[in-house]
């Protein structure tokens, strides 16, 4: 696997504000180990949103070898990648089918593929906007932070998504990272995110100013990404969605994602207790649910 996208060292370094990267020699991935609030005592997560290594087979192993490092630690395994899944079981105390992630896939043709609604949306769109793209180096990094500034006041973001402007500076600096701005009388009203990693390319981020809605450009974006990555990648993972079981009622998020994809798989959480005396502690100073993990970081996302 090349060093592009999500495994890239400046990928885990964008999250220096919250905590340290953490290498792990064996599998070759990365975790953030942050300080646990009020305490001396640290826990380890994989980079948001999906944690990936090289070596998938030798992931248990550095997990291990922090036994005497951190209280927990906790990941989100992505989607079309082979695992092994039993020893996963074994290991983790938490281990679920998690989020359900909508899958384009390239083998077939992009008119089976994509809903004729979202098509039509899209063709609508592009008559008023127009999209561009940019790839590193030559992403501006000033145009899309303050565009994902707006996002951030309009859904009031706190806490792992609030990028900062010094993680966007790593993480537009990550090879074959590509910035699709929506246009409109000369004016950027949108953009998306992409990475191009291992033949997958992964929607990233997105974010519009109000007169991006107004003018649908979310859908000129779309369709303009899949077909510029088409003969590019194999796959593009578009996102999880709210949903955690397909035979739920769809949320708008999940129900616009399934319209570019023609495919859903699931993520899998995965949550490790490392210390069990410290985290039993730790649940009880915090006073926190039960159904959250770690459960002392209840409400931190």
């Amino acid at each position: 696997m090349t060093k592009e996208g999500y495994i890239h060292p400046l990928y885990a370094e964008s999250f220096s504000d919250i905590g340290t990267p953490l290498y792990l020699p064996k599998s070759k991935g990365w975790l953030i180990k942050r300080q646990i609030p009020g305490t001396n005592d640290f826990d380890a997560m994989g980079p948001y949103p999906l944690f990936f290594c090289e070596r998938w087979d030798l992931l248990i192993e550095d997990i291990q070898s922090l036994e005497n490092e951190v209280v927990t630690v906790t990941m989100v395994i992505p989607p079309l990648f082979s695992f092994p899944h039993e020893r996963f079981q074994h290991l983790f105390e938490l281990f679920r089918a998690y989020k359900c992630h909508y899958i384009l896939d390239y083998s077939k043709p992009l008119k089976q593929a994509v809903s004729s609604s979202r098509r039509k949306d899209a063709r609508r769109a592009l008559r008023t906007v127009r999209v561009e793209i940019e790839s590193t180096p030559g992403i501006d990094v000033r145009e899309w932070h303050h565009l994902y500034s707006i996002l951030i006041k309009h859904h009031e973001i706190r806490g792992i998504r609030s990028f900062s402007y010094h993680a966007f500076e790593n993480q537009l600096a990550i090879p074959n990272t590509y910035f699709f701005k929506a246009i409109f009388n000369d004016k950027v009203i949108g953009g998306n995110i992409y990475y191009l990693q291992d033949g997958i390319v992964y929607y990233h981020l997105s974010a519009l100013t109000d007169e991006g809605y107004q003018k649908d450009a979310s859908y000129a974006l779309k369709w303009a990404a899949i077909k510029y990555f088409k003969g590019k990648a194999n796959f593009m993972n578009l996102g999880g969605g709210t949903a955690e079981d397909e035979n739920e009622i769809l949320s708008g998020l999940d129900q616009f994602k399934k319209g570019w994809s023609n495919t859903i798989q699931r993520s899998y959480l995965c949550g490790k207790i490392m210390d069990q005396k410290k985290y039993q502690y730790l649940m009880e100073l915090k006073k926190n649910k039960m159904d959250w993990f770690p459960a002392y970081r209840s409400g931190d996302y």
